[in-house]
Order: C-alpha cells, then sequence, then structure tokens
C-alpha cells in the first residue's frame, strides 16, 4: 500500500489541502489505520501550538488577518491608479495561459509528431531470391519446399482425399476435407 506523505496528511489535519486532494487523502486515511495516526498526532499538535502561542491578541485569526492584509492590498493598488503609479498586473492563472496557449501548441504538437512518426526510417520488405535448386514437391503428407539448405514442410493428414494444383509460375496448392471436422483446408506454396 502507499501511504500519503506526511505533508499532505499535515495538510489534511489543518484543512488546507484543495477539494480534489483533501478528498484522495481522506479516503486513504479511512482506510489506512499508521496515517489515521499521524493524522491525529498532527491535530493535536495543532491544537496544543494553538493553545500556548501568546503573541496574537485575543479575538485574532489568521483568516481575518489575511483578509485585512487583502484589504490594504487592494487600497494600494487603486492609490496607485490615483496618481496614475504604473500598476503591474498579475499574472494571469495557469489554467487561463493554457486555454490561450493551446490553439497554437496543440497544432504544433501534432505537426512535430507527424513529422517525427513519417520521418523514422522504416525496414524495407526484403524480395526473397531466386535460389538455384528450389524445388516444390508434393508428397504423400504433404507439400515440401527445398531452397538449397533449408526445408519447408505442409503436411496434411493421411487420410482422405488431397486434390493438387501445380502452374506454370511456381506454384503448388492442395485441398482436402478434414475427416474430424468437415472443414476444408487450403495449402498455396509460392516460390519466387
Amino acid at each position: 500500500m502507499t501511504h500519503s506523505r506526511e505533508t499532505s496528511l499535515a495538510l489534511y489535519a489543518g484543512g488546507e489541502l484543495s477539494l480534489l486532494a483533501r478528498w484522495r487523502v481522506g479516503r486513504h486515511v479511512a482506510g489506512c489505520s499508521e496515517c489515521r495516526r499521524l493524522v491525529e498526532q498532527f491535530q493535536s499538535a495543532r491544537e496544543q501550538l494553538s493553545s500556548t502561542r501568546p503573541d496574537l491578541p485575543e479575538g485574532a485569526t489568521w483568516d481575518r488577518l489575511a483578509e485585512e492584509m487583502k484589504a490594504n492590498i487592494h487600497v494600494g493598488l487603486a492609490a496607485g491608479e490615483c496618481v496614475g503609479a504604473p500598476v503591474s498586473r498579475a499574472l494571469r492563472p495557469r489554467w487561463q495561459r493554457a486555454v490561450i496557449l493551446a490553439p497554437v501548441v496543440v497544432p504544433l504538437l501534432a505537426l512535430l509528431v507527424i513529422g517525427v512518426w513519417f520521418g523514422r526510417p522504416r525496414p524495407r520488405a526484403s524480395q526473397p531470391q531466386w535460389v538455384d535448386g528450389t524445388v516444390i514437391q508434393a508428397t504423400a503428407e504433404g507439400i515440401d519446399l527445398k531452397q538449397g539448405d533449408r526445408m519447408l514442410s505442409l503436411q496434411h493428414p493421411s487420410a482422405g482425399d488431397v486434390t493438387y494444383a501445380v502452374n506454370a509460375q511456381g506454384t503448388l496448392s492442395n485441398r482436402y476435407v478434414d475427416e474430424e471436422t468437415g472443414q476444408v483446408t487450403i495449402h498455396n506454396v509460392y516460390a519466387q
């Protein structure tokens, strides 16, 4: 079983994960006693820390302080616009940048993939060369192809009628009906 990282468990204990990450870690914690124990330890350490910190005045919370900081930043930006000071715009979120760049990047990636795909060297099919001494022969067991010191043999059942056909282009074929299955089998051997 793959356990969640300790940083994820600590953020989960403080309720500081995104919705999807919180759901994923929560599912794991529900089924893993070791990770559940770590989350409980993080929660108790967080409670101990919040009860012993004397630096914040009573009634002050981090959420309230964060809201005040955001408000002060907005006031400063508005004041800068009033006096004509250039205000730097915050960068767009990543998903907005991705949406803007997608119509350019996707076709370029497609062209790159197509170029790489068609640019690969393809192995050429080698043409079999006629070897002197190539013989195709019908035997009682099937068809034999002998080429130099190599041999290929296609065999058929000994029982049953076998029909052979030969032509001048170097083809030998046989046809037979399998007595057990009733299926017709055809073997064609070509010599080039």
